[in-house]
């Protein structure tokens, strides 16, 4: 069964978004000035909180194969 949140709750989700750190914050120093259009990506609250489901956060291309792997067709 497939869930889309704003079915569920309606457009409490509308204009919200994660926004998920292609390098890990830990593994840059203070001076590091991060490039939006470069270090970040937008995704979803569920996607991002999947994302770092393991110690060294999964790749966005490494969810979207997960993803692609487990879709179920309707």
């Amino acid at each position: 069964m497939i869930l889309i949140f704003s079915e569920t709750c309606g457009d409490i989700d509308k204009n919200f978004i994660h926004v998920h750190h292609l390098k890990e914050i830990s593994q840059i120093g203070e001076e590091y000035e991060i490039d939006p259009l470069k270090d970040l990506r937008p995704v979803c609250p569920n996607c991002h909180a999947i994302l770092h489901r393991q110690k060294q956060a999964y790749t966005i291309e490494e969810l979207k194969k997960i993803i692609n792997k487990n879709k179920v067709h309707l």
